[in-house]
């Protein structure tokens, strides 16, 4: 049996280096993952009639730590998200100006806990977003 050893040493390499370069590749495609996660909240037509079903979908969300909340207005009227409940009012974690119909409210949250948010013009566009810590502690 001739063996070509050049070959068997070459394949050893090739496997050595794929070995030892996925948790490398790994730690970056989740850094990056992470960084890129977006949610979009959609404020429906029809949203300022107080008997919609369905206002804003969806109202509640979990997310993971340092995402981008988009609230893509759809409806006819302008709408302003602040953090906060009707009832007890804005709790100044976020405070948005008015965006018009096709235009977008945009803020990141960086620290897990719960955010309530509404739209002081019309009460009963309102709802929760989650956010939950990352667990992508990564040691190399």
């Amino acid at each position: 049996m001739n063996v070509n050893y050049q070959n068997v040493i070459m394949i050893r390499m090739i496997l050595l280096f794929i070995f030892f370069s996925l948790p490398v590749l790994n730690y970056f495609w989740l850094a990056w993952s992470v960084q890129d996660s977006n949610f979009t909240i959609t404020i429906n037509p029809g949203a300022t009639n107080s008997d919609s079903q369905n206002p804003i979908a969806p109202a509640n969300a979990t997310v993971p730590e340092g995402s981008t909340i988009i609230w893509l207005n759809n409806d006819s009227t302008p709408h302003l998200i602040v953090s906060g409940t009707p009832d007890q009012g804005p709790s100044n974690i976020f405070y948005g100006d008015y965006f018009s119909a096709s235009e977008s409210y945009n803020i990141t949250l960086d620290n897990a806990g719960a955010y309530n948010y509404y739209d002081p013009t019309w009460s009963h566009i309102r709802g929760q977003i989650t956010v939950v810590p990352n667990n992508n502690d990564i040691v190399i």
